[in-house]
């Protein structure tokens, strides 16, 4: 049987060719003595300490354990893949030099199994030709990044890690894993019990998406022992069928001994700065040295279960309503400075919490679509930009609020500097210096007034220009003309405030049309005729997070900039030429363009 390759040619031309890394050259499963490389053949030849002499056009001389796959290929696994030395899994593939972060997760190679079975097993084999790795425990290291993992759709695909079963140290970024299921753990089974050795099996997923995972107990990750942390990542529509168990479910804690030697400094388990919402079960079995922190926790079926004896437990700093019947469920440790500055439905009181009460909590009529600015809802729907799937619920500052402190969600960090402080945003935003400022829940509103990007539309005679402000307004909403009024008065010339207290001041141009703005900074332009040329502008906003700002200056400035030409009547006069003579445009066109672009690595 032959492989099916995939574009060496412009993998030479991108530089993989002269790269240390292992490059999967084509999306079948197969093992076979030729010059293409497998996905299977790739792991093996790693397995088997990368031999110089490399494995079936795998690998080579000075080879690094860095296996690169083409993004938005599938490869169709016959059969689980077996981990055994530590390795980088990594998408690769074309994006321009400017747009490297914008691409992050939307190119993801996608492993899907073919039948009833998981994606990786990663258990540790030791080289034969090593006796001091055979004599020594330590965990192998296995990063994946920029993959798609999805199950085999079936109800049950593996016992143990619909997805993955883990027994070293596992990272995940910018990653999706999706429609795993098990017995115990949907996606992932983490093993290992923990010894006072410190060495210990992990999984950390950061910038990842977690949807569809379904299992008995762990519908996303089972541990055998606190020994995971989800951080910046979306957990959406994953479902545990047992009423006692959680979608991150732990067997048990861990020992005394071990305990007691785990502080604060080491409280790096759990669920933090993350989107949660819409799955079935309890979300997450809390024990003692986990924490919750930073949540937005909503419209799920269940809460948060809280099992600390020791009062190591903390649930902190989120946004945690609407979670069936109770947001938290106390069996044990739920002393109020580790239950902490929460914003919660039913039973998750403590220090410096508040109840949301009578508060609308979503801005529209479901949890995602389009945010209705003129709804009372303290949060937007989940709404992801186009060709993305992570997003987030962003906090409002709505029009009722008198001051800032009227949110119960934007400058609500922990007043009490013995509190567990607030953690990075899902975005990666850093948190005020002031930690008392620090907003609850995964996002970190933005304020800044400065914007480098212009905006605005090339039209012909007799054409209006559309464009939109959505993109420069950052987390803030256009302020409605009734707050322009609080904030400025009436304008001296009579005239109603429009949306945003909008301003336009002409920079090299004298105004050459007229401009109406939409509550949702849709800007309609209107030329005052057919003149040739441009109309160049600075458009002038206030926003709902510079309206309550400490900056003296409320306005964001947005340069603007319309093109109107004559319509173009000049007729294509096409002119035959030889084949050979395009084939020769069109290559040199295309070295062109490759000397554009880079590959992501």
């Amino acid at each position: 049987m032959l492989k099916r390759g995939i574009g060496l040619g412009l993998l030479c031309f991108t530089g993989h060719a002269f790269s240390a890394n292992i490059v999967v050259t084509t999306t079948e499963d197969v093992v076979k003595a030729d010059d293409q490389c497998s996905l299977r053949e790739a792991i093996e030849y790693v397995n088997k300490g990368m031999p110089e002499a490399g494995l079936n056009g795998c690998g080579g001389k000075e080879a690094a354990a860095i296996i690169e796959l083409k993004g938005k290929q599938e490869y169709l696994l016959k059969s689980q893949l077996s981990i055994g030395q530590s390795v980088q899994i990594k998408s690769v593939y074309d994006t321009t030099v400017t747009d490297t972060q914008s691409q992050v997760g939307l190119s993801n190679a996608v492993l899907k199994a073919s039948g009833n079975h998981r994606i990786f097993n990663i258990k540790k084999v030791a080289l034969p030709k090593d006796p001091k790795e055979i004599a020594t425990d330590a965990k192998i290291t296995v990063a994946l990044s920029e993959l798609t993992l999805e199950g085999c759709g079936a109800s049950v695909c593996e016992k143990m890690g619909g997805l993955i079963y883990n027994n070293e140290q596992l990272a995940i970024t910018d990653s999706r894993l999706l429609n795993g299921t098990a017995e115990q753990g949907g996606a992932i089974y983490n093993a290992g019990v923990p010894g006072i050795d410190y060495n210990w099996s992990v999984v950390s997923i950061s910038k990842s998406f977690i949807k569809g995972n379904k299992a008995q107990q762990g519908g996303v990750i089972y541990s055998e022992a606190p020994q995971f942390l989800v951080s910046q990542s979306v957990i959406r529509d994953n479902e545990v069928t047992n009423v006692n168990a959680s979608l991150f479910e732990t067997k048990a804690p861990f020992s005394a001994e071990i305990s007691k030697n785990l502080t604060a400094e080491d409280l790096s388990r759990g669920i933090v700065s993350s989107t949660i919402f819409k799955n079935k079960g309890y979300v997450v079995n809390v024990l003692d040295d986990m924490q919750v922190n930073n949540v937005t926790m909503i419209l799920n079926s269940m809460g948060i279960l809280l099992n600390a004896p020791n009062k190591k437990g903390y649930i902190a700093n989120s946004i945690l309503a609407q979670n069936g019947s109770q947001d938290c469920k106390i069996i044990a440790g739920g002393e109020a400075d580790r239950v902490s500055n929460n914003l919660y439905s039913v039973g998750c009181g403590g220090t410096n919490a508040q109840a949301l009460g009578n508060v609308q909590l979503i801005a529209g009529k479901t949890a995602e679509g389009q945010c209705d600015l003129s709804s009372k809802g303290i949060l937007c729907p989940y709404n992801p930009a186009k060709d993305a799937v992570v997003s987030f619920f962003k906090p409002r500052l709505i029009e009722s609020y008198k001051t800032i402190a009227d949110s119960p969600i934007v400058n609500r960090g922990p007043q009490d500097a013995n509190l567990l402080e607030c953690a990075i945003d899902q975005r990666g935003t850093e948190r005020p210096v002031n930690a008392k400022l620090c907003d609850r829940g995964a996002i970190e509103l933005k304020v800044d007034t400065s914007t480098n990007s212009t905006v605005g539309e090339d039209i012909l005679y007799g054409e209006v220009a559309k464009f939109t402000l959505a993109d420069q307004l950052q987390d803030g909403e256009l302020v409605t003309p009734a707050q322009c009024t609080t904030l400025f008065g009436k304008q001296a010339n009579g005239e109603a405030w429009k949306p945003g207290c909008l301003k336009v001041v002409q920079t090299n141009t004298p105004s050459k049309g007229k401009m109406d703005i939409t509550q949702e900074g849709d800007i309609t332009y209107t030329p005052n005729g057919n003149w040739h040329g441009s109309d160049e502008f600075q458009l002038k906003v206030v926003t709902s997070t510079t309206y309550f700002s400490d900056n003296t200056e409320p306005y964001i400035a947005i340069t603007g900039r319309v093109v109107q030409d004559p319509p173009n009547n000049f007729e294509d006069k096409k002119v035959k030429t030889s084949g050979g003579g395009v084939g020769v445009i069109a290559l040199f066109t295309l070295f062109g363009l490759i000397g554009l672009r880079r590959t992501k690595k």
